[in-house]
């Protein structure tokens, strides 16, 4: 339980590196101002939504503060000799996370409202607070950049794993049907071993093998009631002489029928020729499981040189990027949701966009979040269209993602780009994507829009040309 221990005097704020450069009167003041409170380990002492009220020093122990939104970062330690909570200057209104004592700690509080006048009583204490504050805004961009790319990738993962589960599962499957059926013709080979084929014998063989080998290549085009035609009109022919039934399906699939296996029978035993057969059918099966094994690689392949792409995992942050080409395979690691929620993709694309000097896993970001929430917007929605346009207009290029949804509230318009704002249900989303958004297209020196209404949503990114532009880097944010 919070307990108030005792009061602190400035002889012994005067021994805390943080206070030590101020003059006497300036601790007397401070400790007239602090109180000293300690925690139990695992006491929370802020909530979040509480309004920030207070400036915190830890003199023992060790307080975290829990951000909600950073999910990845971790959390915000104070150690001996650190401050937290409103710091001079600082714009923390309220707390969007919650503290709690790690283990027993003694700390000093202070009311925010006498921060004004610390800065002109202690400023040497007040210098250091802010120095704190700016070393706390470099750690909180740092561990926002770490979150965005996380939520970025949080967003395709589920989708990129089905498009990776069906290749993989299907090398799986086909190597494993592959190992068998080598066992098998190892067996009807060796049944075969020290027996002498004649001359017209091998012939029939090897056209025999001809004809799998070219079905191998050039599957045998025909309709499922003439295959099943066929393979039965087969089988009954093989268990007529006596020869394995269970070909016939390989045989009719290779364009074998009973006239091409006929002229065999006088020649060999039919012992061998039922070995001969199963070897033919397995040869087959063996050809089409490669081709589906290197078509799942390549599919594999694909997909990793997607997500390298999108990563831009071998480029340097800066880099001449091709816009079309990153809202291309951002779109290709969304294709699982598009096929899922049956969502029609109608590009758009200029085709002769010049590349611009850009980060271009940050431009990803953007797509991704956009294409993300029209996603959303249209997932109970009778009508699905996604319709993605890019074009010249004057020194920029632009972008349009559009989306037959439900649309933004009027209501809601105003506050889309605020941080932690979301028309989502509890839950659904954190508020941080369409803020993520904006400060990238700041950053890049362009601007952001967006028209909505009841089914039909476009947002428009403008991105220059000609590298930072003044003008539009202080651009207000606009809504129409």
């Amino acid at each position: 339980m919070t307990e108030h221990c005792k009061t602190v005097t400035a002889e012994e704020l005067a021994e805390l590196d943080l206070f030590k450069d101020d003059s006497q009167g300036a601790l007397e003041w401070l400790a007239e101002r602090f109180e000293v409170r300690c925690l139990d380990a695992g006491e929370q002492f802020v909530k979040s939504g509480q309004e920030a009220r207070e400036l915190i020093v830890v003199l023992e122990g060790e307080l975290h503060f829990e951000s909600e939104s950073d999910r990845y970062g971790g959390a915000f330690v104070l150690l001996p000799g650190f401050a937290g909570g409103v710091l001079p200057f600082s714009r923390l209104r309220v707390y969007r996370g919650t503290g709690v004592a790690a283990k027993w700690t003694r700390a000093l509080w202070m009311d925010a409202s006498n921060l004004r006048e610390l800065v002109y009583r202690a400023p040497c204490l007040a210098e250091k607070l802010v120095n704190r504050m700016i070393d706390r805004v470099r750690d909180m961009e740092q561990r926002s950049e770490r979150t965005n790319k996380m939520l970025a990738l949080g967003k395709l993962s589920a989708g990129l794993a089905h498009e990776l589960n069906n290749p993989a599962s299907a090398v799986v499957r086909s190597s494993a049907r592959l190992r068998e059926l080598l066992a098998l013709r190892r067996e009807h080979a060796i049944a075969l071993k020290g027996e002498v084929l004649p001359p017209e014998a091998q012939t029939v063989m090897l056209s025999l093998s001809d004809a799998i080998a070219e079905a191998a290549r050039n599957p045998v085009r025909m309709n499922e009631l003439e295959r099943s035609d066929r393979e039965e009109e087969m089988a009954q022919w093989l268990k007529m002489h006596q020869l394995p039934a269970e070909v016939a399906p390989a045989l009719t699939e290779a364009g074998i029928d009973a006239t091409r296996i006929a002229p065999l029978l006088p020649l060999i035993s039919r012992a061998s020729s039922t070995h001969g057969l199963h070897i033919l059918a397995a040869d087959l099966e063996e050809a089409n499981l490669t081709r589906e094994i290197e078509e799942a690689a390549h599919r594999i392949a694909d997909l990793i040189q997607a997500v390298k792409s999108y990563s831009y995992m071998d480029h340097v942050s800066t880099d001449d990027v091709d816009v079309e080409a990153g809202i291309d395979v951002t779109l290709r690691m969304f294709q699982h949701k598009l096929k899922h929620k049956s969502i029609e993709v109608q590009r758009h694309f200029d085709g002769n966009l010049p590349r611009i000097k850009a980060n271009g896993g940050e431009l990803n970001q953007i797509w991704t979040n956009l294409i993300d929430n029209a996603i959303y917007a249209m997932w109970d929605t009778p009508a699905k269209t996604l319709e993605v346009r890019t074009c010249m207009e004057r020194a920029n290029i632009l972008v349009e993602i559009a989306d037959t949804g439900t649309g933004i509230p009027s209501e809601a318009q105003a506050r889309i780009f605020d941080a932690f704002f979301t028309t989502k249900p509890v839950g659904k989303g954190t508020g941080l994507g369409l803020d993520i958004v904006y400060r990238i297209v700041r950053n890049h020196h362009g601007t952001i829009s967006f028209k909505s209404s009841p089914g039909r949503t476009v947002f428009q990114v403008r991105l220059p040309l000609a590298g930072p532009l003044p003008h539009l880097a202080t651009q207000e944010r606009s809504s129409t």
